[in-house]
Order: C-alpha cells, then structure tokens, then sequence
C-alpha cells in the first residue's frame, strides 16, 4: 500500500504542485538558469532551481553541493510526513523501516565538482569527502542517516528505469513479508554543466524555439527528449501494517514486470517492453482489459514512441483506441531514473482524483500508423480502477508497474 508520497520537480515543492501542474497541462519546460549555455544549440529544461531542503525538511540537514540530494532530502520528508512516520525535530522511534533508493546518474554535482578541482586546481584540491558523497548509494544512505532509518539502505540503478525498479524491489520485500515499511522512489538532476553537454552531444534532445512546445511525444514533428530535474518518493506499506497505525492508504501496488531488451545498449525493441508489461499485468493477476490507463514512458524520441506505442498495441490490441494513454514528460522532462518515481505519483493521484493527464504538445499524433488515444492537449475525467506506469532505460532495462485503487 502507498500511505505517503513527496515530490520536488520543476512545478515546486511537494506532490501537490506536480499534480496541479500535470492535471491542469501546464509546461515546466524553460530557459535554463543554473549555468552558462550560451552558444549551445539546447538551452532549456525542466530545471528546479537551487534551494535550501533545510527550509522544507523543517531542521538543518548537511550541507551539500548536490543538487540531486538536496531534492530527495525533501521528497523523503514530504513522504515519511504524509504516512504519520516523520516529524521535523522528531526520528522515527521502534519502526524498523527500508531504505531503496533509484538513480540513474548518481550525485553527479559532486563528482563534477571535484573532477574540475582535479584539472584546474590539480590532485591536492580534491577533498577526500568526495569519496563518500560520489557513491551511488550516497543517496540512500543520507536518508536512513537523517531520518533514522533503521532498516536496511540499497540502490538501485538501471538507467530511465531506475526509479520503478527501486519501486517494485520494494513491492517485492512487502508481498513476501521481508519488510512492513519501505520508503523507496527515485531521483536524479542530469542537468550539472557537463552532464548537459554530454546529452546535448548524443543528439537526442529537442530543439525548438518555444521552449514549453519542444517536447512533443507521439507527435508527428517530434525532435527528441528534454532533460529535466526530479525526485519523488513513496512509503510503501504492508496493508496490516498501515491500518494498525490507522493509515489510510491512497493507492496500492498491485504489480510489477520488468525484462531485458538483451540488443543494444540505446536502441530500443518492442519485444522487451511487451514482457515487461505482460509480466506486470500477471503479477498484478490482471487481464490487459483490465486496465483503465496507461502513463507511457513517452520521451519524444523517435525510436522510443514508435516502439512504445507497437509494444502497447501488441498487448491492448484495438483497445488503444478507447484506453487512455499519456506521457507527462511532455509537461515536466525526462528527470532519468526520478520520472518513473514521478509518474507512479501521478498514477496515484489520477486514480484518486478521476483524472488523466495530458499528452502536451501532441497536435499531430504519429504513432507508427496506430490508432491510439494520446489524450492529446488536455486532460479529462476517466475513472481508473488499475494504471499501467511504463519505465525503459539505456541499456535494455524495461520495468513496468501497476498501480490499483483501495476500496475505503
């Protein structure tokens, strides 16, 4: 069971204003503030600007040049708070709780910070925390630290998909009873100086001079994907657990598949994602008619929707016609291993307000010749009993959720 859930994206602070930003279609996408990009042919995302978690969290936290930490800091809090687990000057007492944490690209604000010490300022500038505050675990280990987590602390990392991988480990520890309690989520910022270069290198990001209409997935004049910063988090929780503590859960995870594409280290397949969705739906005991929603990995590239929209098709059939299928990256950007995290929070939230979000920018919808609902523009009313949540990562990593209602 979900009893708490946190968020920071480019809309804010809190699950609340990603909520408010997605289900209303409003782009976070904009000129980019946190460093030079002048004479770069991309110059936007969906950035979070710079902030102090100490504000948020509710009391001082360690200082921290990393972007990344800073934002699942306050993610974790938001969500621990929601579930009845945390309070600013308080530590979670006598509850065993679990730490998995998803990433992609890691603290990578440190290790960039520390490699330009290296080669402009040589060996002797390098501080030695920067051993420990570069390692990919740092993340979950700052949390169960801060928040007095006691249980054990892991990381998960397979690229996009790192962040419904960490999620559905989670899953997995509550269905065969290793854990009551897990705070899990996902939570990545590829937009450091030279991180953004690299991406801006491989070719993949969009260019259009309208920053809020560059990215555009399933449409016909799609260019490729834009970065974004994010992190979000969940408290999952053993149903008995929870209505011991007199929790109301908001939503459940009722399933989770996950497959390797086994070809090519950035070149997707359908075939992948296909037993990665046919693995969720049977974990979930679900028949594909079952489900009342799709929100689709939809990064805008042009490999990604027409193998995304194929693989969807092979599963649904003629259903895409009539099933509602989204990618909320179109309003917040690709945020790496965190928007898997942040979108099973958007799944939550329209199962629980009736409510699916919008494709932005998908005027013209092309996905390979199929007939299928991209909920194009704007979002609208549509009662969700289970939610498909699809995750695909560089490297072959597929992981898909489902997500369910709680009667109550």
């Amino acid at each position: 069971m979900v009893t708490g859930q946190g968020a920071v994206t480019p809309f804010g602070m809190g699950a609340d204003s990603l909520w408010s930003g997605v289900s209303r279609g409003r782009s976070a996408v904009r000129s980019i503030t946190g460093f030079e990009t002048t004479g770069m042919p991309v110059t936007f995302a969906g950035e979070v600007d710079d902030f102090d978690p100490s504000k948020w969290v509710g009391r001082d936290l360690p200082a921290t040049r990393d972007k990344s930490l800073k934002m699942v800091f306050v993610a974790a809090s938001e969500a621990l708070r929601q579930a009845g687990l945390f309070e600013p000057d308080q530590r979670p007492e006598n509850l065993f709780i679990n730490t998995v944490v998803g990433t992609g690209l890691g603290p990578c604000f440190e290790a960039e910070y520390s490699y330009g010490c290296f080669f402009t300022q040589g060996w002797k500038s390098v501080r030695p925390t920067t051993v420990p505050r570069s390692m990919f675990n740092s993340f979950a280990s700052q949390l169960s630290i801060e928040f007095g987590l006691t249980g054990m602390n892991q990381t998960v990392a397979c690229a996009c998909a790192s962040g419904a991988s960490a999620i559905g480990h989670a899953y997995q520890l509550i269905e065969r009873g290793s854990a009551d309690v897990v705070l899990t989520g996902g939570v990545d910022s590829p937009l450091s100086p030279a991180m953004f270069a690299a991406w801006t290198n491989l070719r993949v990001l969009a260019r259009h001079e309208e920053p809020e209409r560059a990215c555009r997935p399933f449409d016909r004049d799609r260019s490729g994907l834009v970065l974004g910063d994010g992190a979000g988090m969940l408290v999952l929780e053993a149903e008995e657990h929870a209505l011991s503590r007199g929790v109301q859960p908001l939503a459940e995870v009722r399933g989770f598949g996950s497959s390797s594409d086994s070809s090519h280290l950035t070149a997707p397949t359908v075939d992948g994602p296909v037993r990665a969705i046919r693995s969720a739906l049977l974990d979930a005991g679900l028949r594909p008619d079952d489900v009342d929603y799709v929100n689709a990995h939809g990064t805008a590239t042009l490999a990604n929707d027409e193998n995304e929209a194929h693989a969807l098709h092979e599963v649904f059939g003629r259903r895409g016609a009539s099933l509602p299928i989204s990618s909320s990256k179109s309003m917040l950007g690709h945020s790496m291993g965190a928007s898997s995290a942040l979108e099973a929070i958007i799944c939550v939230e329209s199962i629980r307000n009736r409510w699916v979000v919008p494709t932005l920018n998908c005027d013209h919808p092309e996905p390979g010749g199929l007939d299928q609902d991209f909920v194009p523009g704007q979002g609208r009313s549509h009662r969700i009993r289970h939610a498909v949540s699809n995750s695909f990562g560089f490297g072959g990593a597929n992981c898909v959720l489902v997500m369910s209602g709680v009667e109550g």
